[in-house]
């Protein structure tokens, strides 16, 4: 039994190293190929409950924004005005423009970063938010993210204003105890 297998193996190596049964289409050049290009995605990760007190942390990681063939990433988080303390960045991209803004066009305390060099295989972004101490409940956070190209060179509020509703990724409500 076992020289039958291993004489079936060699038999469709045989078949399959024959230019006759070659798995490249006739049609295909030498150039060509074949395998499909991946696409890119967003995670936004984020806590369910946070103490009075501590911070919030949100983490974007971008995989494979180096597929993206316009000319900035902007990734951005919108809390809910008159909560907000404070903002750090923990990590952020290289060459990235990040940033908090009081009151965006949403009428909420945005916190941003747009990214203009898109050739790594992984971008991340992760900051820190401490709430007002007398802040209790639960807020609603929304993230979103866009690639931009702008027609003219623009500054980072062109760049925020590119971002519309419809590049929501998702919401995510965090309960302070």
């Amino acid at each position: 039994m076992r020289r039958f297998l291993t004489a079936a193996t060699c038999l469709t190596a045989a078949l399959l190293m024959s230019p006759v049964m070659s798995p490249v289409p006739a049609h295909a050049s030498a150039g060509s190929s074949t395998v499909e290009r991946r696409t890119t995605k967003v995670r936004v990760t984020y806590p369910s409950a946070i103490r009075r007190g501590r911070p919030a942390r949100f983490t974007f990681t971008v995989t494979r924004p180096d597929q993206i063939d316009d000319e900035a990433l902007v990734l951005e988080t919108d809390l809910p005005h008159g909560i907000v303390s404070k903002v750090r960045f923990v990590t952020k991209p290289r060459g990235a423009k990040c940033g908090a803004q009081k009151r965006n066009s949403a009428g909420n305390y945005g916190v941003y970063c747009v990214v203009r060099s898109l050739d790594y295989t992984k971008i991340t972004m992760s900051f820190n938010v401490w709430l007002k101490s007398s802040y209790y409940g639960k807020f609603r956070a929304s993230h979103y993210w866009a690639p931009v190209t702008l027609d003219y060179g623009g500054s980072i509020g062109d760049y925020l204003d590119e971002i519309t509703r419809d590049d929501l990724i998702g919401r995510g409500w965090v309960k302070v105890r």
